[in-house]
């Protein structure tokens, strides 16, 4: 057996596909359910693709929009109008027509692509804002009945991409991933081809995430699907089985049918995978290694995975947008009861620090504010200027908003977002401690909880679950009780079929302080 040699990185994020065209030509890199590529195959679709984008008047540092679901035409599009020195900017179809209005007039795109079906574009494309910004119609080019391969095949690409190529440098933007907004509006941060080639070879080494075979169903506006599942197996000279949306009895057939030795999501997908009625009788032999970020994992959940599919490693990585991805990761024995616990090690050649709120370094074991330095931050927020400055310091240290407090062992433990904590009763209360008891109660699959406003305590907690089995409100209340200080006790209790989430799956706090009115059930 060859051993995969990871490229280091290059200048433009297309040029991990010619490393592997010499390492592995006719190795497949995309799969789809009409097609499969090897990554000589891809890398003919890339150039002429490039061409085509370059003859329609594609050029350095243009906005491209993209609107549709994780398919191949996708990840081709993208390395090609990186490729040119565009900035790529990927629109959700299942975005409301104020949220794609809010991206499309901010980053104003010189041409969208339209590659599924959705009901926001048009109202969306007919708001003031986006007339503002444009002052006439947005251009756009339909693919949704021909593909892409079509629109390229009927575009005169003659034009010579290499110059044009060959201008692009690492410090380029290539895409703008616009953050959630969970404290306003969205802004939009601007990753640059070295920040993201850097952070991809880091954590495809890091994580294990070589000679992967990995399914990407994840939304394709996120930094998840392009650059923690598409960027990173592509970098370690693997195979991307892609679907447009995630489906669970789907996912679990495709994880047999393709060997998926890698499989990666964000906690609520595997959470709905084992409570299908498929999950019993899935064959999931060929995982070797379960991997997930963006939330915190169950140990109860992992425990069910790991023993059905007989996988050998288990792991999550923190990081944001921002940081394109984890500065924080598993270490590669660590146990299943580590990788739920912590979020791990840092990261190669990351520096980091936690901070209190005079911005002075807190004593190791205390929690504090993560700051981060390294060479693949994001290089702004897309015209926002004053947030960009305020998010990175004139020192280079980005500020996460995240607090987290380093263990003896040098491992991290997440405590949650700054915005995210509550004062109850003059005490700090960080949701995700209180998280983590209530998911150690046998009988609670997931929890979420907010602070919520309150007459005495000025704020109290109510915990939102998804049950496993049979346990009354009160009872989980006393199980909290008995583990943690008073003020922590969630006041109410709701219980829900399936937490609400975003579209990067989340758990949507907004929506749950929403929903957190008389008639919980209160302890």
């Amino acid at each position: 057996m060859t051993t995969t040699v990871v490229p280091s990185p290059p200048e433009r994020i297309d040029q991990f596909v010619d490393h592997w065209i010499t390492d592995r030509p006719d190795q497949e890199f995309l799969v789809g359910p009409d097609r499969r590529l090897t990554y000589a195959e891809a890398r003919v679709e890339v150039d002429a693709c490039t061409a085509a984008l370059a003859a329609v008047g594609v050029a350095r540092g243009d906005r491209v929009g993209y609107l549709g679901d994780a398919t191949i035409d996708f990840f081709i599009h993208f390395l090609a109008a990186t490729s040119l020195g565009a900035i790529w900017v990927g629109l959700n179809p299942k975005y409301q027509a104020e949220e794609l209005a809010h991206v499309i007039s901010d980053a104003t795109p010189s041409m969208i692509f339209i590659a599924a079906d959705t009901t926001s574009l048009d109202g969306a494309l007919a708001t003031p804002t986006v007339n503002e910004a444009y002052g006439s119609a947005v251009p756009t080019i339909d693919l949704r009945r021909s593909g892409l391969r079509s629109w390229v095949d009927a575009t005169d690409g003659t034009t010579d991409v290499d110059s044009l190529r060959a201008a692009v440098e690492s410090t380029d933007g290539a895409f703008i991933v616009y953050t959630s907004g969970s404290t306003g509006r969205p802004k939009g941060a601007v990753l640059p081809h070295g920040g993201v080639n850097l952070s991809g070879v880091i954590g495809t080494i890091g994580r294990g995430f070589i000679d992967s075979r990995v399914i990407c169903n994840l939304p394709i506006n996120h930094v998840g699907a392009v650059s923690d599942i598409c960027i990173r197996a592509m970098i370690g000279g693997g195979t991307i089985i892609m679907q447009d949306r995630f489906d669970p009895a789907l996912m679990m057939r495709t994880v047999a049918e393709e060997q998926i030795n890698l499989w990666g999501g964000v906690p609520t997908i595997f959470q709905i995978c084992v409570a299908h009625p498929d999950f019993a009788d899935a064959d999931l032999s060929s995982v070797e290694h379960i991997a997930w970020g963006g939330a915190a994992m169950p140990f109860e959940l992992i425990q069910q995975l790991l023993a059905k599919t007989g996988a050998s490693r288990a792991s999550t990585g923190y990081g944001s947008t921002e940081t394109i991805g984890g500065v924080v990761f598993s270490g590669p024995d660590d146990s299943a009861e580590l990788a739920t616990t912590t979020v791990g090690f840092i990261a190669d050649q990351t520096e980091l620090r936690l901070v209190d709120d005079k911005g002075n370094d807190v004593a190791q074991g205390e929690q504090g504010e993560m700051l981060v330095r390294c060479d693949f931050l994001m290089k702004e927020y897309w015209n926002r200027p004053e947030a960009t400055a305020a998010a990175i310091d004139s020192d280079g240290w980005y500020r996460t908003g995240d607090l987290l407090r380093q263990r003896d062992d040098g491992r991290y433990v997440f405590l949650g977002r700054n915005s995210d904590m509550f004062k109850s009763g003059g005490y700090n209360v960080y949701p995700r401690e209180v998280e983590d008891c209530l998911e150690e109660h046998p009988a609670v699959a997931m929890a979420a909880v907010v602070g919520v406003p309150d007459e005495l305590f000025q704020e109290v907690g109510h915990a939102h679950v998804v049950l496993s089995g049979d346990a009354a409100p009160d009872a989980i209340i006393e199980h909290v009780r008995s583990h943690l200080a008073n003020y922590k006790v969630p006041k109410a209790v709701f219980v829900h079929e399936q937490l609400p989430m975003l579209a990067v799956g989340k758990v949507d706090k907004v929506a749950l302080r929403a929903t957190s009115a008389p008639g919980g059930q209160y302890g």
